[in-house]
C-alpha cells in the first residue's frame, strides 16, 4: 500500500506562519518611511524656497540684505547708463559722418549691380489701392470710382506738385540736371502734362475712371545718379520712333512702352494713350522722359518724371495683365527679378446695372 503522506525533504524551504506576518509588516514600514521621507523633502523644498525668498532671521530677500541690494541696483544703474550713453555716442558719430543727400555707394560700387554691368533700375504704378496687389478694378460706381481715383490724388499731391518756393530750375538739353546748383531741381509738376480740367486724366475725368478709361501712372523708381548711358537705342523704338540709326547716343531719351504680358492680352489692348512732356497731347506709339531730368541727386523738391497711359477700350469682365517697359541704353530687363518693368492687372466689371456707353464686347 502505497503512503500518501509525503516526507519533507531536505531542499525544501518551509515559511512558517509567523514569518511570513513579520514580512509584510516589514514591507508596509519601509514603505512608509519612504513615503514619510518624500514629504519630508517637499516640505523642506517648500521652507527652502520661502527662506531663500524671505528670510525672516536674517532679513535677506533672495539671499540679499538691503545694503547689498541697494549696492546692486546702483552698479547696474551706472553699467546701463555707460552702455547708453556710449550707443548714443557712436550713433552721433555715425550720423555726423554720414552724407544726408549721397549715399556712400550706388550706381555700380552699389549692391543693385549685382550680377550686372549696370546699376538697376525699376519701375512703379499708380494707381495702387493696396500694396501687397497689382490689381486695378474699373467699375460703372461712382463711389468705386471716387474711392479708386482718391488712391491716385493722393499719390499726386504728396509728390507730384511743387510749392512756389520751391527751389527748382528750368531743365534742358542745354542745361540738364547735372548743371543744377546744389540742392536745386528741374521743374516739373503733374500740371506740366495734364495742364487742364479737359484733359482726359484730369481730376474732373477722376483720371479716366470716371469713364472707365483709365490712366495709369508709369514711373522710374529713384536712382541716386543714374542716367542712360551711351549706346544704341532699341531696333522696336527706333522703327516707332521712325528713324533707324545705328549711331551710339550719349543723350538718350527713356521711353516707356506698355503691352500685354501674354499674347492673348496683347490682342485686347488695341487702343492706348501715351500722355508725357513730349507728347502732353498724347502719342498711340510711346512715353517719353527727357534725357535732361537725369540723374537724380536727392533734391529736396524734385519730382520724378512719369508717363500717363490711358487704356481706352477694355472688355468687360476680363482680367488683363500688362507690362510696361523703359527702354533706355543701360536699362537692363529680367522679367523674373521685375527689371527695368512693372507689371499690373486691369480688370472692368459692373456694379451698377445699367446701360452704358462705353460698352465693350
Amino acid at each position: 500500500m502505497t503512503n500518501t503522506n509525503r516526507e519533507t525533504q531536505p531542499n525544501d524551504i518551509t515559511i512558517e506562519p509567523a514569518n511570513r506576518d513579520r514580512e509584510v509588516q516589514k514591507s508596509r514600514t519601509d514603505v512608509n518611511n519612504l513615503l514619510d521621507e518624500n514629504t519630508k523633502k517637499r516640505v523642506n523644498a517648500r521652507l527652502s524656497f520661502g527662506t531663500f525668498f524671505y528670510d525672516s532671521r536674517h532679513k535677506t530677500v533672495l539671499g540679499r540684505d538691503a545694503l547689498n541690494w541697494v549696492k546692486l541696483s546702483i552698479f547696474y544703474a551706472i553699467f546701463y547708463c555707460f552702455l547708453g550713453c556710449f550707443f548714443v555716442g557712436l550713433t552721433y558719430i555715425f550720423a555726423f559722418l554720414l552724407d544726408r543727400t549721397q549715399p556712400r555707394y550706388f550706381n555700380t560700387e552699389s549692391t543693385m549691380a549685382v550680377r550686372s554691368t549696370n546699376a538697376i533700375v525699376g519701375m512703379g504704378f499708380r494707381p495702387q489701392p493696396s500694396t501687397s496687389e497689382s490689381l486695378v478694378r474699373i467699375t460703372n460706381n461712382s463711389t468705386q470710382q471716387q474711392q479708386i481715383a482718391s488712391s491716385l490724388e493722393l499719390f499726386r499731391n504728396v509728390f507730384l506738385l511743387q510749392n512756389h518756393d520751391a527751389k527748382v530750375e528750368e531743365c534742358s538739353i542745354d542745361k540738364p540736371a547735372s548743371k543744377l546748383q546744389s540742392g536745386a531741381a528741374c521743374s516739373f509738376n503733374w500740371h506740366h502734362i495734364v495742364n487742364n480740367d479737359s484733359h482726359p486724366c484730369s481730376d474732373k475725368n477722376l483720371y479716366g475712371f470716371k469713364y472707365e478709361q483709365p490712366c495709369i501712372l508709369v514711373k522710374l523708381n529713384k536712382v541716386y545718379e543714374w542716367k542712360p548711358i551711351k549706346g544704341v537705342l532699341p531696333l522696336h523704338i527706333q522703327e516707332l520712333r521712325g528713324v533707324l540709326s545705328d549711331k551710339s547716343t550719349s543723350n538718350s531719351d527713356v521711353y516707356v512702352t506698355c503691352a500685354g504680358t501674354h499674347p492673348a492680352d496683347d490682342d485686347i489692348l488695341t487702343n492706348v494713350t501715351y500722355y508725357s512732356l513730349n507728347y502732353p497731347v498724347g502719342s498711340s506709339k510711346f512715353g517719353v522722359i527727357p534725357n535732361y531730368f537725369f540723374p537724380f541727386r536727392n533734391a529736396k523738391d524734385h519730382v520724378q518724371p512719369f508717363v500717363l497711359v490711358q487704356f481706352n477700350k477694355l472688355p468687360l469682365n476680363r482680367l488683363v495683365s500688362i507690362t510696361c517697359r523703359a527702354w533706355a541704353p543701360g536699362i537692363e530687363h529680367n522679367a523674373r527679378r521685375m527689371r527695368g518693368m512693372v507689371n499690373f492687372q486691369l480688370y472692368r466689371a459692373y456694379t451698377d446695372m445699367k446701360s452704358n456707353d462705353n460698352d465693350v464686347h
